[in-house]
């Protein structure tokens, strides 16, 4: 039964494409500061820009309660409602009225669909185990990939197109994405999950008794002291990374007078297909080392990224934007690999779940405070000098360089130790 339902399933998901364009942080972040521009105070746009492109990272903090909430309960009923809301959510952005009361309920409704959304793909995870093989799997996860980064490429450059165009199109396209969100929906009502009899009488023997325990991650950082180490290291490097877009479309805007199309296609648009087409490489590369080694190696390209960015923005040369994107594609290729399988080189395969759900909560954490610092610093800047607001940029570049250099310190820290125990 999986072959036809794999069908159904892609296109299924190959709809959510198009939502999933409209809510990408540089595409949510250049809508809200573009909108809101006129009618909302300096500060509290900048903090509602930090809070949207932050938003998906930070939806990463409801994933272990997802998990253990849908333990023992029907996968496709519990996808169907949860994107009937996820639909809502979005379909209620395209209401807001442009004054304090509108962004609040813009904020409001795209940090809930986030949040839906982070719990649609956990439930999807099961589903995807029961109905496929590993090889199988991995098959279908790449092609839906690729296709989903293309659409979601392009769902941004149009948005950029139209928000350029006329500022009130924002409305049609929230309406548009959230017909597709519900149009996935009716296609995902046809999918069976095999044996979800025994899948769900499992789940329910393995839940029996238990709760969701945070001291149990504090037990794992206390324990392992090399994934505490690596976790400390990701925690610098990735808060360098999830503070750069907030703090790109500030800048872009407000000192480069850079078009909306521009903006998006620079954060979201050409990231994003870069992505889709560099994550092959990034496999292989994965494949043949730990991920400490991996790292070592990739947040090189990230490190390059944002010296991109940070000379782009101080010397008010568009350009080196234009590269800093391509290079941030780049990397994302790979740094969504290691995001999604690092966990596994140093977790037992009893323990391979909790150390995801630590590894997920702290993204979650950064994703909540990382935009929020960056933004802050941009906004301390300006008001001792009016146009020092771009050197806020210096902060993920330092960040992001500490981080790699931590990367390759433990790299080499590793190796030593490995060659010591031979000896």
């Amino acid at each position: 039964m999986s072959r036809p339902h794999a069908w159904v399933e892609l296109r299924a998901w190959a709809l959510m494409a198009v939502p999933m364009g409209m809510l990408s942080g540089g595409v949510t972040g250049v809508l809200v500061n573009t909108v809101y521009a006129d009618v909302i105070s300096t500060w509290a746009l900048g903090l509602a820009v930090a809070v949207v492109t932050g938003a998906g990272p930070l939806a990463n903090l409801f994933s272990v309660l997802w998990s253990h909430w849908s333990q023992g309960r029907d996968k496709i009923a519990l996808l169907t409602r949860m994107q009937a809301a996820y639909g809502l959510c979005i379909a209620v952005c395209a209401d807001a009225p442009l004054n304090s009361l509108g962004l609040l309920v813009l904020v409001g409704g795209l940090l809930g669909a986030q949040i839906l959304w982070c719990g649609i793909i956990t439930v999807r995870g099961s589903v995807w185990r029961a109905n496929y093989s590993r090889g199988a799997r991995t098959l279908f996860a790449a092609r839906n990939q690729i296709f989903v980064s293309v659409c979601v490429s392009l769902t941004g450059a149009t948005a950029g197109l139209m928000l350029d165009i006329k500022l009130e199109t924002f409305r049609w396209l929230f309406i548009v994405a959230s017909l597709f969100a519900f149009g996935s929906l009716s296609m995902l009502r046809r999918v069976k999950v095999r044996r979800q009899r025994q899948l769900l009488n499992a789940e329910q023997q393995l839940a029996n008794g238990q709760t969701f325990r945070p001291r149990e991650f504090l037990a794992i950082l206390r324990e392992d002291a090399l994934f505490r180490t690596y976790m400390i290291w990701m925690m610098v490097f990735g808060s360098g990374n999830l503070m750069t877009t907030a703090l790109l479309i500030l800048v872009m805007t407000n000192h480069l007078n850079m078009p909306g199309l521009s903006q998006v296609m620079i954060t979201a648009a050409v990231p994003t297909l870069l992505m889709a087409f560099t994550t092959p490489f990034w496999g292989r590369v994965l494949a043949s080392r730990h991920v400490i080694a991996f790292r070592a190696i990739n947040s090189r390209v990230f490190v390059g990224a944002m010296l991109a960015f940070f000379s782009g923005a101080t010397l008010a040369f568009p350009p080196l934007l234009w590269l800093g994107a391509v290079l941030l594609g780049m990397a994302m290729g790979g740094g969504l690999l290691g995001w999604n399988l690092g966990h596994n080189d140093f977790a037992s395969q009893a323990r391979v779940t909790e150390y995801l759900g630590l590894h997920v909560t702290l993204t979650g954490i950064r994703g909540l405070l990382a935009p929020l610092i960056g933004v802050g610093l941009y906004s301390v800047l300006e008001r001792a000098q009016p146009g020092a607001g771009v050197w806020a940029l210096a902060l993920p570049l330092i960040l992001t360089s500490s981080g790699s250099l931590g990367f390759n310190w433990l790299k080499r820290n590793v190796a030593l130790r490995e060659s010591a125990s031979l000896d």
